[in-house]
């Protein structure tokens, strides 16, 4: 396959900056004695809490499948045990991924994969009339149950460190009123996925009113978006409180990112994307496409000049795979004419591809350039030379559409 000439082409591919969540499969239920009924709740409970983090749907148990299969949650485990926390018993469970995602399959709900968007948490607390803001390991007792209720969701948070950059960049007053400019220059410094500004006012019986802004973008897109950001208001106790926002940010969020599942798969078709210069940005898009939810499979079959094509497997829709590609800021959709694409020759000798991977191309014949002057024909296999890598057995259905998009390496 042409990926394994991409293989020895390249010294070093390095890895695409993600949050991956390792624990979407694993729950952990309070067991409030040794009786067996109570056990099969708390599995019932713990498959409802597993699959509320992998659909990115709160209320999944509404769903007449998964409220059958909640009736006999033991199949779907794959492993168990018992702990502790916080002086209570615990069953300790872990299910089984590709049972999870067949039965969310059957129920026609969605899929939120492991990679998913880093949230940088601004927090500002108001006490005894007092604002402060409250940074990492600032040790104060709202922290540690935002982070517990964001874990149950599957969200990975960050919260600023609280250095003189932070301290010079942002003010209370920023923060409180919600102004957008200052909050998303300071927030650059921590590249996340999304940004959430969150106002805390303490009440005399210890509950706590929060509300909340979710910008669902990077902070240098911020500024110039044109959708407003997502917002709330939520109040009780610090618990319930965490927990019900960070319910309403996940399902957000998650309708931003999860897949469809259950539909008419699309099956497979074939996209081509240009300006791929380098063997680093081709593995850098080939993991890309490889990690979306709607995706089965990625095969690239062919190279012409700097564009790559690949067969394309899906799970989901097309259309699914659009959204999720569209959401991606490194590849566009965009015209590309194939007959004006740079030959592969010239890319070598203008040194727009890698050096060391034209080197090890020109010496040992690995990768055929396809001559744009060919004839359809021709034109639509890599060239038979006997030391042409042979990726018959990956060239596309005919039938297959192909789409054009660009990638910005």
């Amino acid at each position: 396959m042409l990926r394994f000439a991409f293989l020895f082409l390249a010294l070093l591919a390095l890895p695409v900056k993600a949050a991956t969540v390792t624990n979407l499969y694993q729950t952990q239920v309070v067991l409030p004695d040794t009786d067996k009924q109570s056990e099969k709740q708390a599995q019932a409970q713990g498959l409802e809490q597993v699959l509320i983090k992998v659909s990115g749907q709160s209320a999944i148990a509404n769903n007449e499948v998964i409220r059958k299969a909640m009736t006999n949650s033991r199949p779907y485990i794959s492993q168990f045990g018992y702990g502790n926390l916080n002086g209570e018993r615990t069953l300790e469970l872990t299910f089984n991924g590709g049972q999870i995602r067949d039965l969310l399959t059957k129920a026609n709900a969605t899929l939120w994969n492991e990679q998913r968007p880093t949230i940088l948490v601004w927090l500002v607390e108001e006490s005894n009339r007092e604002r402060e803001i409250l940074w990492d390991q600032s040790g104060n007792s709202l922290q540690p149950q935002m982070n517990l209720a964001a874990d149950k969701r599957g969200l990975p948070v960050i919260m600023p460190i609280g250095d003189f950059d932070d301290v010079t960049a942002l003010s209370i007053p920023d923060l409180w009123g919600g102004f957008v400019q200052p909050i998303a220059e300071a927030s650059q410094r921590y590249n996340p996925d999304a940004v959430l500004v969150v106002r805390a006012r303490k009440q005399a019986d210890d509950n706590v009113n929060l509300s909340w802004q979710l910008f669902p973008q990077k902070p240098d897109q911020i500024v110039n978006s044109q959708k407003a950001p997502a917002e709330g208001r939520v109040s009780g106790t610090a618990a319930k409180a965490t927990t019900d926002m960070m319910n309403k940010i996940a399902d957000e969020l998650a309708a931003k990112y999860a897949v469809q599942l259950g539909g008419a798969s699309d099956g497979a078709f074939a996209i081509q994307v240009g300006n791929v210069k380098t063997t680093e940005d081709f593995f850098t898009l080939e993991r890309m496409l490889t990690n979306l939810t709607s995706v089965a499979s990625v095969n690239a079959n062919r190279l012409q000049g700097d564009s790559v094509q690949f067969d394309v497997k899906l799970l989901s829709s097309e259309a699914a795979f659009r959204r999720e590609l569209g959401q991606d800021s490194r590849i566009s959709q965009k015209a590309i004419d194939i007959q004006d694409t740079i030959e592969f020759e010239d890319n070598i000798a203008t040194g727009v591809i890698d050096p060391v991977a034209a080197d090890i191309a020109k010496n040992n014949m690995l990768i055929k350039p396809i001559d744009p002057q060919a004839s359809s024909e021709q034109s639509d296999q890599l060239p038979a030379d006997p030391n042409a890598i042979d990726v018959s057995a990956t060239i596309q259905p005919e039938q297959a559409q192909v789409e054009v998009y660009y990638w910005k390496s």
